[in-house]
């Protein structure tokens, strides 16, 4: 619409992105007790609006509260990854199958999938490229009508992010990113099954690189 204007953030939603950044681009790591005042002071922000954040995040599973010890980024359970991982594994692929489907000769399903993925290779600061990276994977399931299905999906991805922060720490591009180049080729083509055998290799793989992340930390990482 001609002079329409998205709004800005509220507040509370600008800190919320901001302390998710922190966690999702390895600033603050699994483990690591969060600094509320030291953020609010630098983030020129009241402790509050951290503080509901924090119990948002706790809910997501990202961070734990606990009384007399504050929040802390929440470790990562060599357990709880293989099980989340394998509800990723049979939800994503039904998704998948419908999105690309249907998307097939779609030229805005096309267009969808090459931007996020030109925008994801584009990204340089590590927060950025890891929301870039969720709204690829997003667009590729786009086209799915399940609309419940792909809520549970997001939710899952958006858990998941812990993980991908500590399997690839400090931003570095990770070994498997020609992934991300053939699936954006094989949906973009309609190939169905070519985009869900990426797909599930590409998720498998995360997985590996996160438990021998554990295995070389212990039970938990706490980097």
């Amino acid at each position: 619409m001609p002079g329409h204007r998205i709004a800005p953030p509220t507040r509370a939603d600008w800190t919320d992105r901001q302390l998710r950044a922190e966690i999702w681009s390895g600033r603050l790591k699994p483990g690591d007790r969060i600094p509320v005042e030291r953020l609010a002071d630098d983030w020129g922000v009241s402790p509050t609006p951290i503080r509901e954040s924090l119990r948002r995040l706790a809910g997501e599973g990202l961070v734990d509260l606990a009384p007399q010890r504050g929040a802390r980024v929440a470790v990562v359970d060599a357990a709880q990854a293989a099980e989340l991982y394998a509800v990723r594994l049979l939800l994503e692929p039904v998704a998948l199958r419908d999105s690309v489907t249907l998307g097939r000769g779609d030229a805005s399903f096309q267009t969808l999938v090459k931007n996020s993925f030109t925008a994801m290779v584009d990204a340089d600061d590590p927060a950025e490229k890891h929301e870039a990276h969720r709204i690829f994977h997003l667009a590729l399931m786009s086209r799915c009508p399940n609309r419940t299905l792909l809520a549970q999906i997001e939710g899952l991805m958006d858990r998941a992010r812990l993980y991908q922060a500590i399997g690839k720490p400090d931003g570095r591009r990770s070994p498997h990113r020609n992934d991300h180049l053939e699936l954006m080729k094989s949906a973009s083509a309609g190939d169905v099954e070519a985009t869900i055998a990426v797909h599930t290799a590409h998720l498998a793989a995360t997985l590996r690189a996160v438990q021998q992340l554990i295995d070389t930390q212990g039970e938990s990482c706490s980097v």
